[in-house]
């Protein structure tokens, strides 16, 4: 029987219990949202300069913590059905506060959900669906079904005087106009599906698409629920400068 996992988030279980969210939580109290603070870069000059660049990187930082908690949420939310409902019923103030935007204005916060497999009944697609569902009940927040299945294959022979085919250049605003990135991912061979290394290498062509870009995998396998294939994801994630999320961590079996 297959199994499903997912990492913001490594959810092991099978398929169904995925979709049913009958997944079991681990160390809830402890690991539900916690996400690590970014890195705090040193400002050398004046002291009335570095508070002023420490501030702003406080605000940015928040924008981003909300970013990462709200796709936590969503991909701990894959794992159980009821853990949304739990939080916001457990948490008088809202959770993550009001995404920050630098305007003044509030905004939604988008997630690109982008599934490894072009099969039309593909488990990671029907975990997209379920992220779509899930982030209804986050205010403030967007799940966007990003289709990969008509890329065609990576190849600079198809770029003309720098313009990619019309396919490729749709799916790269798609993803460029988004805050973070759910992937849903298969195992293939211990690693993940050739259509989804092939969405990577067209969007890292430009830096714009996935650089700073918060991610979470949800993933789908035989015996670990994919979680071999998350290891990879992340490590092919460095180069464009993809951050994921590296807790909760949720399984079951």
């Amino acid at each position: 029987m297959a199994l499903a996992a997912a990492s913001t988030a490594g959810f092991c279980g099978s398929p169904q219990a995925v979709l049913q969210g009958s997944l079991q939580l681990r160390d809830l109290s402890s690991g539900r949202l916690s996400m690590a603070k970014a890195n705090r870069m040193p400002f050398a000059g004046p002291g009335g300069l570095a508070v002023r660049a420490e501030q702003q990187q406080s605000l940015a930082e928040s924008a981003a913590t909300s970013r990462r908690a709200m796709l936590g949420l969503v991909a701990a939310g894959i794992a159980s059905g009821s853990l949304v409902q739990t939080v916001l019923a457990e948490t008088k103030a809202p959770l993550v506060g009001t995404p920050v935007a630098f305007s003044g204005i509030p905004k939604p916060v988008k997630i690109a959900g982008i599934a490894g497999s072009i099969s039309h009944s593909a488990i990671s697609k029907q975990l997209i669906d379920l992220a779509i569902i899930l982030a209804e009940s986050i205010p403030g927040l967007e799940v966007e079904y990003i289709d990969i299945d008509s890329l065609p294959l990576f190849n600079l022979d198809l770029v003309h005087d720098g313009k990619y085919p019309e396919v490729v250049q749709t799916f790269m605003d798609q993803v460029r106009a988004t805050d973070g990135i759910l992937f849903a991912s298969p195992e293939y061979n211990y690693t993940i599906s050739s259509p989804l290394k092939n969405a990577i290498d067209w969007a890292s062509m430009e830096t714009t698409v996935l650089g700073d870009k918060t991610a979470a995998i949800v993933s789908t396998g035989w015996d670990l629920g994919g979680s071999r294939s998350q290891y990879h994801l992340r490590q092919i994630g460095i180069r464009p400068d993809v951050y994921f999320i590296n807790k909760p961590e949720l399984s079951s079996t």
